[in-house]
This record gives C-alpha cells, structure tokens and sequence, in this order.
C-alpha cells in the first residue's frame, strides 16, 4: 500500500464531507488503505488522488512529509456541475469540456 509507511490524517473539512455527503466512512478508509488507482492532482503539486470502492481521497503531505492529511473526498468519475469560483478557472473549464464531451460519446 502506498501510504502505509506514514500516517493518514482526516482533515476536519473531509470529514465534514463525509458527513454531509452520506458517504460511508468504512469505504473511504478503504479508498486510502487499499486504492484502485492513485493520480496525481494537477492543480496542487505533491497532493495525491486516492480512487476506490466509489471515492477519490485528495491526500496532502504533512508535517514536513511525515504523514499525509485527507484533506477532501468525492465520488469517484462523477461530473458536478461547476461552483461559482470555477467558472472562470481555465483548469475547471477545460475539465468540465471534456466530462462533457465522454458523456456525449
């Protein structure tokens, strides 16, 4: 596993979304524990994108690399519409173009 040799932190704000979202803890834990695939997040170097049983798990290095923080989790392949502080980033655009483009294919 590929954070087994730190510590996994869950940042307040991703259990806050856990809890918001309904999600089911277990399976998140096992997103981290045990992933499907694990991405790279373009858009914040150094954090990783954790995707299993459903979930993607943003992990950022902590503590000066030490351990990792869960800083945020969402359904994995799942397009949402776009926030307001999106709409004029070129990343999100650009991403939700191509979300928009498979659905249609």
């Amino acid at each position: 596993m590929l954070f087994e040799e730190k510590n996994v932190r869950i940042a307040n704000h991703c259990f806050k979304q856990i809890a918001a979202k309904g999600f089911d803890p277990e399976k998140v834990r096992k997103a981290i524990e045990d992933p499907d695939k694990v991405t790279e997040v373009r858009k914040h170097p150094g954090q990783l994108r954790a995707c299993g049983w459903g979930y993607a798990v943003v992990l950022a290095p902590h503590n000066n690399g030490r351990e990792w923080m869960a800083v945020t989790v969402y359904l994995d392949q799942v397009v949402t519409p776009l926030r307001d502080d999106q709409k004029n980033d070129p990343a999100a655009l650009a991403s939700a173009r191509v979300a928009q483009a498979e659905s249609v294919a």
